[in-house]
């Protein structure tokens, strides 16, 4: 019997690059003239330099303060944020933060409703500098190229204690802080002279316990509540936060089960050769040792059964998936699993996440880790203006788009208010995030307790997608020899494994080489959702259980993977291929574009440095039909309405009849930026994308034959020799 329809794997062999179109947009109407300017912005400057001034010398290393300078919301996109003005004065930007905004006055054409997204620009330097960002305003010698970066902005402020004290509210006389400041992790000088300054303040810092990432430290701490003001007026700070407590698995439902618990297989795992890491608990038993090897630290040798029943949940979750109800033998594994123990009781007399966070940094740091899974965290939502360190720190490794991780969104999902929303690092634009579906069943939905979206912007899809992660009615049944046998569980810690094991799956099958990024993109293109399932609950949908689902194609559609580089600045023509078929057909497009991009984690509104614009040409060169668009991402997290080409997943399906498409292609232009500014292309590096596009009928006429005849260049993907996938 014939095996089932692959998904094509080389793609690439349908593109090839175009030249750009260089053409800019219009010119800009301002809002301003540099004399309405002068009037709005002068004095806010002047008050900048005159605090500064009153500052003591402590609170202001190398004599330097911060401002606040709002850019007009019609002038955010990268090649129209102020910058020139900033360097001829003397200062620097920090960084930048999300805020809404009703402009004084608007000259755009279509003025939007109400109050609109905009950037806040941490701006430092000395009261000197900023005194000679005052004169460049007023004279009349300033240049009209300057004039006019005065002309994009909308206020300017100081930044005092109130702006960065955050969520710090309550009786405690003690507060557990996090702080959050501009800086480099190698300044000394710096650090030692907030050290100084904290201990004046009564704020107790735990400096070896800092994290630094590009352009921030975050560093946990204590403070006495009056001291508090005090230590916010140290200049280099951007946040001071309370410290959030420690999610495992809240609610924590866990019933040992009565029925027969099945046998373990007698089999080594499929793909010995993968490094999947999970990042848990630990495991509380010796069973799964023959396809899992825990590496415990020292300091983490005692620890509580609660940590151990969770990490091997969460493991068991990823080697043998959920429980069927009549299995007497467990599947054998996919691959085999690195358990690495990352809490313990010693983090509970020091509950500030920094050393399990610590623990995690490490191992992500030899850059050998296939696939990863975290379902821990910080318990608290995430924060559109301020970066968190988890997220920061996962970013930064899984840049490189070598590594699939995934991780769970959260179990706070029933808290009113916004304080259910998805957990750091959960808003990780380079994770898959991943929340709990209530039902495997054809009628799901979310399950209460998994946390919901939007995610920030970019990431504003998040949850990516849901896994079943059981309810009290309908428990996700997973074997826990710590337990006893069979335990039935709920929480998105163990629908996160689940999601994974699926990807992973993929990648042990597959001879063809399936990067993670591919993964990552055919999990989101596969995830099923209907028009009645809202968006900020499921993301992108309900992700596929088994290998077979993401690799193989019914007989009426057939996918393709395309995988390449596109170089900064250029544009790729991407070919679909379309089935010759009589008129009346109807077929659909889907189409997922998916890359991983390095982040700026102190401009939260400018957080990925690399973006797509995509262009859909139904009947090839001349010809133009909106696909991807704004208005796929309406929220009011929006920032503006170029925010999705720096989003680094884009998904989208949409009908045609076969008669509109001849010559279908995606053009796909590379856009680079740093800190929110443009870069030179020559300066970028190139982006390795992968594009996932099926081509499918509307009423299920077969078409992946006919286009592998007209197509003869595309081949299916390879699978290992031993492997037989089942027909879907």
């Amino acid at each position: 019997m014939a095996g089932p329809n692959l998904l094509i794997g080389n793609g690439k062999v349908l593109t090839h690059t175009i030249e750009s179109d260089q053409g800019g947009g219009g010119k800009k109407a301002y809002p301003y003239t540099i004399q309405r300017a002068r009037e709005r912005l002068h004095a806010g400057i002047a008050e900048i330099a005159d605090a500064l001034d009153r500052l003591p010398d402590a609170a202001k290393p190398r004599g330097e303060g911060t401002g606040l300078i709002t850019v007009h919301p019609a002038f955010m996109a990268k090649t129209l944020m102020p910058k020139a003005i900033f360097a001829r004065a003397g200062l620097r930007a920090l960084g930048s933060r999300q805020t809404h905004i009703t402009p004084t006055h608007d000259a755009r054409v279509r003025i939007p409703d109400g109050a609109q997204p905009a950037a806040e620009l941490y701006v430092a330097g000395t009261s000197q500098a900023f005194r000679e960002l005052d004169a460049l305003l007023m004279s009349e010698e300033t240049s009209k190229s300057l004039q006019d970066e005065f002309r994009r902005l909308e206020a300017v402020r100081v930044l005092d204690s109130s702006d960065r004290l955050i969520q710090l509210d309550g009786p405690d006389a003690q507060v557990a802080i996090e702080i959050v400041i501009h800086g480099d992790r190698g300044d000394d000088f710096l650090l030692d002279a907030l050290e100084v300054y904290s201990q004046t303040c009564g704020v107790s810092l735990r400096r070896k316990k800092m994290l630094g990432v590009p352009g921030l430290i975050f560093m946990p701490g204590l403070a006495t509540r009056s001291g508090l003001i005090r230590f916010a007026t140290f200049t280099a700070l951007r946040a001071v936060r309370r410290l959030p407590t420690l999610r495992l698995s809240r609610p924590v439902i866990r019933h040992r089960l009565t029925v027969q618990a099945p046998s373990l297989p007698d089999a080594d795992a499929l793909d010995r050769t993968l490094k999947v890491v999970v990042f848990d608990g630990g495991l509380g038993a010796s069973d799964f040792n023959r396809w899992c090897h825990e590496e415990i630290p020292q300091e983490l040798q005692h620890t509580h059964a609660d940590y151990l029943s969770h990490g091997t949940e969460v493991t068991s979750a990823l080697l043998f998936g959920s429980v069927e109800h009549d299995a007497t033998t467990l599947p054998a594994p996919f691959f085999d699993v690195v358990h690495q123990r990352v809490i313990g009781l010693n983090d509970e007399s020091d509950v500030d996440l920094y050393d399990c966070m610590s623990r995690v940094d490490r191992v992500l740091q030899n850059g050998d880790v296939d696939f990863a899974n975290l379902s821990l965290g910080p318990r608290v939502a995430v924060d559109d203006g301020q970066p968190h360190a988890w997220t920061a720190m996962l970013d930064g490794h899984l840049a490189q788009g070598r590594t699939l991780m995934t991780v769970a969104v959260g179990n706070d999902g029933y808290l009113p208010n916004g304080v259910g929303r998805i957990q750091p690092p959960a808003d990780a634009v380079n994770a898959l995030s991943v929340g709990a579906a209530n039902s495997r069943d054809f009628m799901w939905g979310r399950a209460d307790y998994s946390c919901y979206g939007p995610g920030r912007s970019p990431g504003l899809v998040k949850p990516d997608g849901l896994a079943f992660g059981g309810t009290e009615q309908q428990p996700l049944v997973l074997l826990n020899p710590f337990a006893g046998g069979l335990t039935g569980v709920q929480g998105t810690s163990f629908a996160s494994p689940l999601a994974l094991r699926a990807a992973a799956a993929a990648r042990a099958v597959a001879a063809t080489d399936l990067s993670a990024t591919t993964l990552r993109a055919l999990m989101i293109h596969r995830a099923e959702r209907t028009d009645a399932h809202d968006p900020l609950e499921v993301g992108w949908g309900r992700f596929p259980e088994s290998p077979e689902e993401l690799l193989t194609c019914g007989n009426d559609e057939v996918t393709v993977i395309y995988q390449g580089h596109i170089e900064a600045g250029g544009t790729m023509r991407i070919g679909i291929p379309i089935p010759s078929l009589p008129i009346g057909v109807d077929l659909f497009i889907k189409a997922t574009f998916c890359f991983a991009s390095p982040v700026d984690p102190a401009d939260p509104i400018n957080y990925t440095r690399h973006g797509l614009t995509v262009v859909f040409r139904p009947r090839g060169e001349g010809s133009s039909s909106p696909f991807f668009s704004p208005g796929n991402y309406d929220s009011e997290q929006e920032l503006r309405s170029d925010a999705h080409k720096w989003e680094t997943v884009l998904h989208k399906a949409k009908s045609f009849r076969a008669d509109e498409l001849l010559d279908a292609c995606f053009d796909v232009k590379h856009g680079a930026r740093e800190h929110g500014l443009g870069v030179k292309n020559s300066d970028a590096p190139s982006l390795p994308y992968v594009l996932v596009a099926t081509v499918s009928t509307r009423n299920g006429e077969p078409i992946y034959e006919s286009v592998m005849q007209k197509y003869r260049a595309l081949s299916p993907i390879q699978l290992r020799e031993q492997v037989q996938l089942r027909r879907q």
